[in-house]
C-alpha cells in the first residue's frame, strides 16, 4: 500500500476555510475514488498548514483529474501553496482508534539509500517498539521512498502529553544512534486531528 502526503501551506486567517473544504468538498471524492483505501486529514492552526494523507493501492490510481481539481480547490480555500509526497508505506501499527482532536507527530527521516532496509529495521524494531511502550500511542506509521531514503514517521496520540513525553524519548534515541545506523531525523513538527478514515490492514 502507498501514501500520497499532501501539505498545504495556507494562512492562518484561511485555515478554517480550507479544512472545511478537505472535509465538505473532498473527502467523499478521494474516499469514492477506485482504489482508495482511506484519507487523514491534520491541521496546525497556528501556521495554517493542512495535512493530507491518502491511502492508496497503486499510486497511479491518485492521479486522477478529479483528485487533482479537489486537491487544488483545498490549497486555493486555504490560500497556500501544495506541496506533494509519495510513500510506500513500509509499517502500520494500529493499537487504538484516535478521536478527532488527537496529537499526530510527523518526524521526517532521511535514511542511506544504500541502507535502506537496516535503517527500517532499525525504526521498526527498536524505535517503534520503544515507542508502543509509551502510554497513549494509538498508532505509528513508517513511510518511505526507497529510491532517496526519505521517510516520514508518523505516530498519533491520545493527546500532547503523551506526545511530548514521547518525543522526548525519540530525541534521545536519535542522538545516540542515527550516525550508527544510517538514519537521520531532521524534526518533528505536531498537528492535530482533524478526521480519519483509516485503510484497513
Amino acid at each position: 500500500m502507498y501514501a500520497r502526503v499532501n501539505i498545504i501551506f495556507g494562512t492562518k486567517d484561511k485555515v478554517c476555510p480550507g479544512v472545511a473544504h478537505v472535509e465538505k468538498s473532498d473527502r467523499h471524492v478521494v474516499e469514492a475514488a477506485p482504489g482508495n483505501r482511506g484519507l487523514t486529514t491534520l491541521v496546525d492552526r497556528k501556521t495554517g498548514v493542512i495535512v493530507a494523507i491518502s491511502y492508496w493501492d497503486d499510486l497511479a490510481q491518485s492521479l486522477e483529474a478529479r483528485l487533482t481539481k479537489a486537491r487544488a480547490g483545498a490549497a486555493k480555500a486555504a490560500g497556500g501553496a501544495l506541496i506533494t509526497e509519495n510513500f510506500e508505506i513500509a509499517v502500520a501499527e494500529r493499537l487504538a482508534v484516535p478521536d478527532p482532536g488527537a496529537t499526530v507527530q510527523m518526524t521526517q527521516m532521511q535514511l542511506d539509500p544504500s541502507r535502506v532496509d537496516a535503517g527500517l529495521a532499525f525504526v521498526s524494531d527498536e524505535l517503534l517498539q520503544r515507542l508502543s511502550a509509551c502510554s497513549g500511542l494509538c498508532s505509528a506509521e513508517l513511510l518511505i521512498d526507497r529510491v532517496i531514503g526519505n521517510g516520514l514517521l508518523v505516530t498519533t496520540w491520545t493527546d500532547q502529553d503523551a506526545a511530548d513525553r514521547a518525543q522526548a524519548l525519540l530525541d534521545g534515541l536519535r542522538r545516540d544512534t542515527e550516525a550508527a545506523r544510517g538514519a537521520t531525523f531532521p524534526r518533528s513538527e505536531s498537528y492535530m486531528l482533524i478526521w480519519r478514515s483509516a485503510p484497513a490492514s
